[in-house]
């Protein structure tokens, strides 16, 4: 693996700087939060990068179970934010912690146990990374159906309670509006499937490519995420929009919009 120098680094650096240049003569209102920005992505993978070579070195299941629930709780915090309406009192918070922890971990798990088989099974080169681009994936198709869910709640409000007035369960007046949390949460990765291989060469085979792994070998280790990341966003998807289903309703079955904030 070719090392890459600080002086690489900065020469790609000059990069962004003429092309934030350009967006100033262009007018671009956000120039100075992308290179805010760039300078935070910068500082935040060199603490990861000094703070992870510690862990690996540490090897233990403990230090791996750490890095494991800060990144499930920023994931969760991240569906929070990603709300227009979220629910009070951290509902969406709680709802992507539980939808991520049953779905990305518990198939990154598994998969280590059962299918790459390191030894030990948590070893940290393996476990973390992996859970890592599951989660982010899994994180963004989550954010994405809380959101629409709760959205068109408040828009489609006067069409749900007319069907629940004709007797209509919750589940039922809330069928269309599923389907389309669903359909908004799950486009990102179904464009993704169609297009790997053909417009774009994903992440983590470039990446083993780059470090001299054999092309064969990366593109098995690439099939492997991107079926764990469409296994793991449909069932977080499917079980987010369950959870923020039942708490738009009370126990009588009404729906209860209060229950969000604006």
């Amino acid at each position: 693996m070719i090392v890459l120098s600080v002086a690489d680094l900065l020469f790609l650096t000059v990069w962004l700087l003429l092309a934030s240049g350009l967006l100033l003569l262009e007018g671009f209102a956000s120039t100075r939060t992308l290179l805010i920005n760039a300078v935070r992505m910068v500082l935040q993978l060199g603490l990861v990068g000094i703070w992870l070579s510690w862990v690996f070195a540490q090897g233990t299941l403990l230090w791996v179970g750490v890095v494991w629930l800060i990144m499930l709780l920023f994931a969760g915090y991240e569906v929070h934010k990603r709300q227009q309406h979220p629910f009070r009192r951290l509902g969406s918070v709680l709802i992507g912690l539980i939808a991520l922890s049953l779905t990305a971990l518990v198939l990154v798990t598994l998969t280590l146990a059962l299918v790459i088989e390191p030894v030990p099974w948590y070893q940290p080169q393996y476990a973390i990374p992996l859970l890592g681009m599951v989660l982010g994936n899994s994180m963004t198709a989550v954010g994405l159906a809380l959101d629409q869910l709760t959205r068109m709640a408040r828009q489609q409000r006067a069409a749900v309670e007319t069907q629940l007035a004709l007797g209509m369960p919750p589940a039922e007046a809330m069928r269309f509006i599923r389907q389309q949390a669903l359909h908004t949460a799950l486009t990102p990765i179904i464009n993704m499937l169609a297009a790997a291989g053909v417009v774009s060469l994903p992440g983590m085979m470039t990446g083993q490519i780059l470090a001299g792994a054999d092309p064969v070998e990366a593109v098995k280790y690439q099939i492997m995420v991107m079926l764990l990341i469409a296994v793991s966003t449909i069932f977080g998807s499917v079980i987010a929009i369950r959870l923020g289903q039942r708490r738009l309703f009370d126990e009588r079955a009404r729906l209860r919009l209060e229950n969000l904030t604006s």
